[in-house]
């Protein structure tokens, strides 16, 4: 009797215990892969604020490079140096901000630093799949959204969850 009371709890528990785990998964799924290389044009010319216009921020095609852990995800444009925007993937939406130090004050030179955000959509039902978007960005209290329209180059990762 005891053997078999023994064998039940180091093999029966466990067993019920991965079984319960599988059953909990069920539900979750990873989200979108969105890493890679995309292309983009930024029509900056009609923004007011001189800090986006010059230097760091130039109008034209540029590449958006995203790269992924999870749903964390961080965008990065060649034409906007040194400027990482960083968020999140929640289903098929994009939200990322760039919020540089001193960007609630004005700064001793009475320039504001700008902040930049980003909310967009990815459309997986285009090849090659695309990413559709605003970029605000806020120079104290003056704020300009750009729309912004990427496309993803290669082929990417193919969808092995539930989106």
């Amino acid at each position: 009797m005891k053997p078999i009371l023994l064998y039940l709890i180091l093999v029966g528990l466990p067993i019920l215990g991965i079984f319960g785990l599988l059953r909990a998964g069920q539900k979750l799924s990873a989200p979108i892969s969105l890493s890679g290389t995309w292309s983009t044009q930024l029509d900056l010319e009609s923004l007011p604020c001189s800090s986006v216009r010059d230097p760091r921020i130039h109008p034209g095609l540029t590449t958006l490079s995203i790269t992924q852990s999870g749903p964390h995800v961080f965008l990065t444009f060649d034409n906007i140096r040194k400027t990482t925007l960083t968020g999140n993937v929640q289903d098929l939406m994009i939200y990322a901000s760039f919020i540089p130090e001193g960007a609630d004050q004005a700064s001793t030179s009475g320039s504001v630093p700008t902040a930049i955000y980003f909310h967009g959509t990815v459309d997986r039902q285009t090849a090659p799949n695309r990413l559709l978007g605003v970029l605000s960005f806020n120079c104290g209290p003056v704020q300009t959204e750009v729309p912004l329209t990427a496309l993803r180059h290669g082929e990417g990762r193919k969808p092995t969850g539930g989106h």
